[in-house]
């Protein structure tokens, strides 16, 4: 009966975590609870997930690469790197193979690609070049490259750690390199071969309408006797009573001076710079205390400042703010901006804001003062900037500082003079104490919904293992492909991998995936190991949907891209990766 319950269980995780309905981590926990509750596992079973190797070692990854980002390596890398780079969509993407994979080695993806994702943006405009073409393929690139080490994804880390708790020798540092090295070469192939019937979703001009918004904003004056002077904004309430939406005051010298809160207080013959339609400027009256600005009109506005500055962000795959509305968040106040503009796949959302539900992808256009934006650059991990301005300033004696520790823990690793958790974590440490990460940035860098996932994921394996769920599946497995050989078996394994990572978590399916790769091993009376590089080839490497992997998200809505734009370019590859799989694991790591 217990055997049969984690089954159902399984089943219903597997389900919630394809439909999305709850979050990857409240899903994990709730698993776990029910595993406690119903006493399959003891309260030490249920809790050992939050002390396992593989937690640990994947947090400290984050700190690891986010202290590259806070000094600005991976920027200077790929900045200098590009700067000078080739005019054709052929010769970026052979660029993006020698610099993005190799970092991405490294490095957790999601950071090489966001440190990236300007750089290729402006490098795509001003070569002319559609960013459809090149930025799911930079993707690509970045997770092809995620494969080539141990430390290159979390999701490799997490297999070996399973397998050092199962009794398995663990994985070395470079291990999977061949066959990663194999994998990337034919990745770079393909993507040179097919990126090209992309559509060009994107033109190669900014991403945000800039010229069109302008047209919503107009300058208005406070008139003499207006009932309005010495209001408050939040008192005169324009935004229900005019439908205006007050960005600034322009300065007597021409600056525009940002309004961050709703405490400033209006004075008679003062400019405001608002944001409106045609039909409430038309709608302004003497009455109203307010006039259009005589001479002015929509499109001559100044938005960049000295004190001000207009940036792009992209809304985070770890956001808090997903599903929630501009005027829940009280954007305006707890960032010290105001969003101008909302674009979602390659559609301009500039009107009622307040309204739209942010999703992940989503671009924001926002004005801020610029000391804002750099507290948002430091602390806030809710968007991802498109802008150069955001992106961490290099400093020169902590970037080496950083170089140095990252390739202590690879040294440290790669002889195996400490495991890698081990020596993730002194790595770890070390970014924190040496400055190269702040401490305020560290708890912020660290994806906490993958580490309470993984906390109630392992547990579940350990569950499947303890009751003979993982066995009746394995005997399932072994009676349907066993009878063709481990070849088949193999195969079978990693589409199944490919086919539950497209539309869940990869770390959640690499879990799931390992007890039944190791039950089916032991049935065969064949080594683990093959079974085991191929789930985490296969988890780490969704290429056909947008949501197989989180850095996919992340090109989403600049690219401009649909779903279907993924399947016509990742589902190919996956599918020869299947094949690639089956021919070369065995042959590399015998059965």
């Amino acid at each position: 009966m217990q055997a049969v319950l984690v089954l159902v269980l399984l089943l219903v995780v597997v389900a919630l975590l394809v439909s999305e309905r709850l979050r990857v981590d409240v899903v994990s926990m709730l698993a776990l609870a029910t595993l406690l509750v119903s006493g399959i596992l003891t309260i030490e079973q249920a809790f050992a997930g939050f002390s396992s190797p593989a937690t640990v070692t994947v947090g400290c990854m984050f700190l690891l690469s986010a202290g590259l980002q806070a000094t600005g390596v991976v920027r200077l890398i790929g900045d200098s790197v590009l700067r000078h780079g080739p005019t054709g969509e052929a010769g970026i993407l052979l660029l993006l193979a020698l610099t993005i994979a190799p970092i991405s080695a490294f490095i957790n993806n999601t950071a090489a690609v966001v440190v990236f994702l300007p750089i290729v943006l402006r490098l795509c405009q001003g070569r002319g070049v559609s960013p459809s073409r090149v930025l799911m393929p930079m993707v690509f690139l970045a997770i092809l490259g995620g494969t080539c080490t141990l430390i290159g994804t979390s999701t490799n880390i997490l297999v070996s750690s399973m397998a050092l708790q199962q009794g398995l020798r663990p994985f070395r540092l470079f291990e999977i390199t061949p066959l990663g090295l194999i994998f990337l070469a034919v990745g770079i192939v393909y993507l040179l071969l097919f990126a090209r019937r992309l559509p060009e979703r994107v033109t190669a001009q900014p991403h945000t309408a800039v010229h069109d918004l302008m047209d919503y904003l107009s300058e208005v004056v406070v008139l003499m006797g207006s009932p309005l002077v010495g209001r408050t904004l939040e008192e005169a309430n324009l935004a229900e009573r005019f439908r205006l939406q007050v960005l600034g005051v322009v300065q007597s010298d021409g600056e525009l001076l940002v309004i961050t809160d709703t405490s400033h207080r209006l004075t008679a013959g003062q400019i405001l710079l608002v944001q409106a339609s045609a039909t409430a400027l038309a709608d302004l009256r003497d009455s109203s205390g307010l006039a259009v600005q005589a001479g002015k009109r929509p499109g001559e506005t100044e938005l960049h400042s000295l004190e001000s500055a207009l940036i792009e962000v992209v809304v985070s795959p770890s956001s808090s703010l997903e599903g929630r509305t501009l005027k829940e968040i009280d954007f305006r106040r707890r960032f010290g901006a105001t969003a101008l503009a909302i674009r979602r796949h390659g559609v301009d959302l500039m009107q009622k804001l307040g309204r739209v539900r942010l999703q992940v992808g989503d671009q924001l256009l926002v004005l801020a003062r610029r000391q804002a934006l750099e507290d948002l650059r430091r602390q806030n991990m809710d968007f991802f900037a498109l802008e150069e301005l955001d992106l961490p300033i290099v400093r020169p004696v902590r970037a080496g500082l950083a170089c140095a520790i990252i390739a202590g823990v690879v040294v440290t690793a790669g002889f195996e003079l400490l495991p890698i958790a081990g020596s993730a974590l002194v790595g770890a440490v070390l970014m924190i104490v040496t400055g190269c990460l702040p401490i305020r940035r560290a708890y912020d860098s660290i994806d906490w919904k993958v580490i309470f996932l993984l906390a109630g994921v392992i547990p579940l394996g350990t569950a499947l293992h303890s009751t003979g769920a993982a066995q009746i599946v394995v005997e399932a497995v072994v009676a349907s492909v066993g009878e063709l050989g481990p070849r088949a078996v193999l195969g079978a394994f990693v589409l199944l991998t490919y086919s539950l990572t497209g539309v869940m978590s990869n770390n959640a399916t690499a879990a799931l995936m390992f007890p039944l790769a190791i039950g089916t091993s032991v049935a065969m009376g064949i080594e683990s190991r093959p079974l085991l590089i191929g789930i985490m080839f296969a988890a780490s490497a969704a290429f056909y949907t947008p949501f197989g992997y989180q850095t996919n998200l992340l090109v989403y809505g600049p690219g401009g891209y649909r779903f279907t734009d993924y399947t016509r370019l990742g589902g190919p590859l996956n599918l020869l990766y299947v094949i690639l799989s089956v021919a070369v694991i065995p042959l590399l790591y015998p059965f």
